[in-house]
């Protein structure tokens, strides 16, 4: 498709940004691959070529063509992409408008094994942190079974592991012997091995640890109500709610239907309160957000804000990279924690089948609103 040049006259005047970047034309190919990649491993762009950096329309000769641009992309960018490139006329001036889409197979890298980001209007290196999150949207490390250093069997909770073991599996967890439980929970990747120790994983800690928050203080649930519709407005009561999934589940839950609006009506002689959020939605919601949130960010936390007219869960992380808002909603799934997903089914938190965004819709219909904010995912439930 064509880009509007109307549109392009505007992107020019606005000046470089997280999604628009200007190149003049004697930009030399690992330049050009650099932006294609940092826009790839973020949230997509546009690639101006014949602008200069203050905006000016300096235009492009004959050796900016199609096939180029094209090889660029197959021979310079690792795995290659295949963006929509035009040409477009502004003031008699040619300008090569190459169209970037978020990536789906990331990461992304240039010719020389580096692996660029957008921040803002300029690219850097991934850090160490950032690149993880690369490899673990792309599925390829799972980051809920990382050790976490400094931690030993003694920072699991032995009551809430025979609980899951005899239920799940009828293993008297309690009547094992020091070695039997580690070979156990080593096999079972709640203990993994770091530097010739067995540690807890990140998330045998989130489903069975003893204060989870003092090694992963970023698993805990922000809960805030405002008074009003934005987040500016009067603060009614804020907790962070601390525990396991399971307790952040259930305690996070109970706090939002203490503070849900029930509209009520009269039924013969009695008043009966109307639901306005269904129980299974709220607990859905909030299954999602603990599953699938991204905890290898340390400074982010979840989220859930009530509102007068609203309730919104947000969590680290956005969806992974094969899927898209639209997928979603018809239960296409890529989990970004295959260990955590697997013991919430075995706990009946979730059945495995991933069909809770579709389940949600169809209960909710327009009152839910699904948004990808920067890094965030977000979760909107309306009361009316």
């Amino acid at each position: 498709m064509t880009p509007d040049i109307d549109k392009i006259k505007q992107l020019v005047a606005q000046g470089e940004g997280i999604s628009v970047e200007f190149k003049s034309s004697d930009a030399r190919p690992d330049s050009l691959a650099r932006e294609m990649v940092a826009f790839s491993n973020t949230y997509g762009g546009m690639l101006l070529l014949g602008v200069e950096d203050d905006g000016t329309i300096s235009g492009i000769g004959p050796h900016h063509l199609e096939e180029r641009i094209a090889n660029i992309c197959r021979h310079n960018v690792a795995p290659a992409i295949a963006p929509l490139i035009s040409l477009i006329t502004i003031n008699d001036l040619n300008i090569c408008v190459i169209q970037i889409s978020k990536g789906a197979h990331k990461p992304y890298q240039t010719q020389d094994g580096k692996f660029w980001i957008r921040v803002g209007s300029t690219n850097r290196q991934a850090t160490k942190e950032e690149l993880s999150r690369l490899f673990q949207a792309a599925g390829l490390v799972h980051f809920d079974i990382a050790p976490v250093e400094g931690t030993d069997e003694r920072d699991l909770d032995a009551e809430k592991l025979h609980n899951y073991w005899h239920i799940c599996y009828d293993i008297n967890f309690l009547k094992m012997n020091r070695d039997e439980q580690n070979n156990l929970l080593r096999n079972a990747d709640i203990l993994v091995s770091y530097e010739d120790t067995l540690v807890a994983g990140v998330g045998g800690l989130l489903l069975f640890g003893r204060q989870p928050q003092r090694r992963l203080p970023q698993s805990s649930i922000v809960f805030a109500v405002f008074r009003g519709t934005e987040i500016t407005d009067e603060l009614i009561d804020k907790k962070e709610v601390t525990g396991t999934l399971p307790e952040l589940i259930e305690n996070t839950a109970a706090l939002v239907r203490l503070f849900l609006p029930r509209p009520s009506e009269i039924s013969g002689l009695k008043r009966q309160d109307q639901e306005t959020i269904p129980v299974k939605i709220i607990r859905e919601a909030l299954v999602n957000a603990v599953c699938h949130r991204d905890y290898s960010m340390s400074t982010r936390k979840t989220t859930v804000y009530m509102f007068e007219d609203r309730l919104e869960i947000t969590s680290p992380g956005v969806i992974a990279n094969s899927l898209t808002l639209e997928k979603i909603k018809y239960g296409n799934s890529a989990p970004r924690n295959m260990f955590l997903l697997k013991y919430l089914d075995n706990l009946r938190y979730s059945d495995g089948l991933e069909r809770g965004i579709p389940m949600m819709l169809k209960a909710m219909g327009e009152r839910m609103i699904l948004e990808e904010i920067g890094d965030l995912f977000r979760i909107t439930l309306r009361y009316f």
